[in-house]
């Protein structure tokens, strides 16, 4: 079980921002409503969002909670006497939500292509059915992954990032793009890992906490790519799975010495034929020893890192300069229009929009 030193007075992590008094309904439900940090700017869209949410009224508080969410939280228990006060900073690609529970609360979370990361900050907080992680551990619901929680008095961040910029990060990374991004699981990569999460986060939180970031729209705008990039180094995923393998002392070197053999020679012709002889392997050792460790074979590899190489050159090309045709057969891929179909598949836009931005 997750336990923290719990304050039970509520605290405002993001209080520098000024917070509209919460307003209830004659039925006991209790709104949000947003409140801009800069009247004198309202001319000009607000960078960040801010709302407030607090109740102890229990339907106004199934209600919120099914709301606010997508996938909604389903409360299965609701303990006698529950509050909750809940206060939302939102851009256009993230929310963070700074969430105080006062009593004992068991709360189902779904989860669909958005990730959801809950922060402990203090009191008690489980994830049901699992074995028990450090105290400051962040809990993942990611797709696939939905999470049983129970609370007991516990203050707590909820960040929820959207699909779309994960995949932007990745694919800005040093390594080929998967297919999918998934995650393997909730138990993070290393405590290094951790580390860099709560720092990203506390910076966030900060920057958001200033008034000054409601009229700061690249400030904003960066917060998300930045959590988005501590998450995936938090955890394991699809992302990061061919890094933590090629790093494990137990992988056979015959694998790390074919991983680096495609990447030094992906601009050349290249063939099963030739990765084996250069590992001093039968090509079925090598179809073999790709399929079982990365999941793949060696020619769907081979083209994963030479779409990778071609992005990052689409990246840094210039219009003028260069075309999309050349850059395709550069990397070996002779038909432009299959390369535009593959690319777009992995990208998610024709090579020709990157060449232009």
């Amino acid at each position: 079980m997750t336990r923290l030193t719990v304050n039970p007075a509520p605290e405002v992590l993001i209080g520098a921002a000024e917070w509209l008094p919460e307003t209830v309904d004659g039925d006991g439900r209790a709104s949000r409503r947003p409140q801009d940090c800069c009247p004198d700017e309202q001319q000009v869209p607000a960078a960040v969002g801010y709302a407030q949410f607090r109740t102890s009224h229990p339907d106004a508080m199934r209600r919120f909670f099914a709301g606010a969410y997508a996938p909604g939280w389903g409360i299965n228990r609701l303990g006698k006497g529950a509050a909750v006060t809940h206060r939302r900073c939102e851009t256009r690609s993230m929310t963070i939500d700074e969430v105080l529970i006062q009593a004992r609360i068991d709360c189902e979370i779904s989860a669909d292509e958005s990730v959801i990361v809950i922060q402990p900050r203090a009191g008690s907080l489980t994830v049901t059915g699992e074995k028990p992680l450090a105290p400051d551990f962040p809990v993942l619901v990611a797709h696939g992954m939905p999470c049983g929680l129970h609370v007991n008095t516990a203050r707590f961040d909820v960040v929820t990032i959207a699909a779309d910029v994960l995949h932007r990060v990745a694919a800005e990374g040093p390594a080929p793009l998967p297919q999918q991004i998934r995650f393997a699981g909730r138990r993070p990569r290393s405590r290094a890992a951790v580390r860099g999460w709560h720092r990203a986060l506390d910076y966030v939180t900060a920057t958001f906490a200033s008034p000054d970031t409601v009229g700061q729209p690249l400030l904003a705008a960066a917060a998300a790519p930045l959590l988005a990039t501590a998450l995936l180094e938090c955890y394991p995923s699809t992302v990061t799975a061919e890094r933590d393998l090629l790093s494990d002392p137990e992988v056979p070197e015959t694998l790390k010495d074919a991983v680096a053999y495609i990447h030094g020679h992906a601009a050349g012709d290249l063939s099963v034929n030739d990765i084996a002889a250069a590992v001093h392997l039968t090509p079925r050792a090598v179809q073999y020893l790709f399929r079982q460790q990365l999941d793949t074979t060696p020619t769907e590899y081979v083209r994963r890192v030479r779409l990778h190489c071609a992005h990052q050159d689409l990246l840094a090309g210039n219009r003028s300069q260069v075309t999309v045709t050349e850059i395709a057969q550069r990397w070996g891929f002779a038909h432009t229009g299959r390369f535009a179909v593959l690319y777009r598949q992995t990208y998610g836009q024709s090579p020709h929009t990157t060449l232009k931005q």
